[in-house]
């Protein structure tokens, strides 16, 4: 459906210009592409892969709907904006936003704590860890300069046990990363620059919490809170398949860019050029603007030549290796019921799946009847090795994991492993630094951007938020290059 027709073939074949390029289909493409034909301009997506949406993608397996990469998104004011000009709102399905999450600790599951008074009645912290967490208000805010480690920070503000048994696992199931390695500036941002303008995570939070209920009185806007788990019926692939529809012969799949020249700012009338590969011939593109919306990895390669400086810096963000390993097992096989989100283990449990995500208890359709559906998930940084096992060996070990928290019986319905030997960008310590010295080094040649999650935040949602404000500046650049 969306290969290149023959008619833009022959267009590229007499060395096309349009006004951007955006090199990658992943979501941030799409959606900064969609944004930027809403402003009346020609685009032009070229995608390496055989299929829009980069990592995500849902696939359905003997009636089971599975997804490979992401498994939900926390609805936004961007993304409902977004599936409404797609028309496909009617699509969309939410999970009970009451719906609890579990931490597994102590050979057994606890509800995450979702606010005060759940922390201090959980069993899931000892009477001596909350007392620590009463005493973070009083503590004096941090000093030093520079970027800090998670684990330094959440030590700090509120012990070593709230940083194994709460906000390790939570990490875990964000970034599948190592505390001891990830910044706090980059990776909790906001709960840094709670303590730094409160000079208190609690009480920053609850000067934050005045100010949305302020901001809400005076500027009403719809409530997030019934969008906190979203998918859609078909899964998360409908949000890109939509956009590739509505980019049309714009979209290139199959298409893969070998080599970029970038604007420089001192040639003004210069323009970016493109050489890309479309059923086995190179072919060059011309664009006055562009966007690499890649992996970090991938980005870093596009530029090797033409900004060597620049592709340095990005090809040392690393990544990270994950597993996803989906089983389906009758629903009498299972001793407990599963009525949240499903859990996440804590790194002294016993166990080694970092988790493993309710699928069928969270959006209809997602198992045949009388069959549960789970995604479960080993890697990370912490385990590396995991992405170097056989198939039976990942089964092994995560259906033994899974009999130790659900009290399973039997064996599962075995479906298809993904492996991703880079699955999520890292920010470790030193990221905000680099953040910006790639931003400096990039904003040397002249429309010119970089996009994707290597950057800031992996959620979807904040992908989509920064795909529509970097549409936003590359339309303000066009705008001024026209007057």
């Amino acid at each position: 459906m969306f290969a290149p027709s023959r008619l833009c073939a022959f267009a590229l074949s007499l060395n096309m210009r349009c006004d951007t390029v955006i090199i990658g289909a992943g979501i941030s493409g799409l959606v900064a592409a969609h944004r930027l034909k809403r402003f009346g301009r020609r685009v032009m997506v070229l995608e390496r892969s055989p299929r829009p949406g980069g990592v995500i993608e849902s696939i359905e397996v003997d009636g089971f709907l599975l997804e490979r990469g992401p498994n939900s998104l926390r609805g936004t004011h961007d993304f409902l904006e977004l599936i409404d000009e797609l028309g496909i709102r009617e699509e969309l399905v939410t999970a009970d936003p009451r719906a609890p999450a579990y931490i597994f600790s102590r050979g057994e599951l606890h509800a995450v704590p979702m606010g005060p008074l759940a922390a201090l009645s959980t069993r899931l912290l000892s009477p001596a860890a909350k007392l620590r967490l009463l005493r973070e208000p009083f503590l004096p805010p941090r000093q030093e300069a520079g970027e800090e480690s998670i684990a330094a920070f959440v030590r700090r503000r509120f012990g070593s046990e709230t940083l194994d048994h709460l906000v390790s696992p939570f990490i875990s199931g964000v970034y599948a990363g190592n505390v001891e390695q990830l910044s706090a500036q980059a990776s909790l941002l906001r709960l840094v620059e709670f303590e730094a303008q409160a000079g208190s995570i609690t009480r920053g939070a609850v000067r934050a919490a005045h100010a949305r209920r302020r901001d809400r009185a005076s500027i009403p806007q719809r409530s997030l809170r019934p969008f906190r788990l979203s998918s859609f019926r078909g899964g998360l692939k409908t949000l890109p398949l939509a956009l590739a529809r509505d980019l049309g012969e714009s979209l290139y799949l199959a298409a893969p860019a070998r080599r970029i020249t970038l604007r420089q700012q001192s040639r003004e009338a210069a323009d970016h050029e493109i050489s890309i590969e479309i059923d086995g011939s190179v072919r060059t593109i011309t664009a006055p603007t562009l966007i690499v919306a890649t992996e970090a990895y991938a980005a870093a390669d596009l530029l090797k030549e033409t900004a060597p400086a620049l592709a340095a810096l990005i090809g040392d963000i690393p990544y990270n290796s994950l597993v996803s390993v989906p089983f389906g097992y009758r629903r009498e096989q299972l001793k407990r019921k599963l009525d949240g989100f499903g859990f996440l283990a804590t790194r002294d449990s016993g166990l080694r799946i970092l988790g493993s995500i309710w699928n069928s208890s969270l959006f209809p359709a997602r198992s045949p009847a009388g069959f549960v559906c789970l995604t479960n998930l080993i890697g990370g940084a912490t385990d590396d090795k995991a992405v170097t096992l056989s198939d039976q060996e990942l089964a092994r070990i995560v259906h033994h994991d899974l009999q130790q928290v659900l009290g399973i019986t039997g064996e599962p319905r075995h479906l298809p492993i993904t492996r991703y030997a880079k699955a999520i960008p890292q920010y470790v310590l030193g990221h905000v630094d680099r953040v910006a010295r790639i931003e400096t080094a990039a904003s040397k040649f002249d429309g010119f951007w970089l996009l994707g999650n290597y950057m800031r935040n992996v959620s979807l949602g904040e992908c989509i938020r920064q795909a529509n404000a970097t549409a936003g500046e590359v339309e303000g650049a066009l705008v001024r290059e026209h007057t």
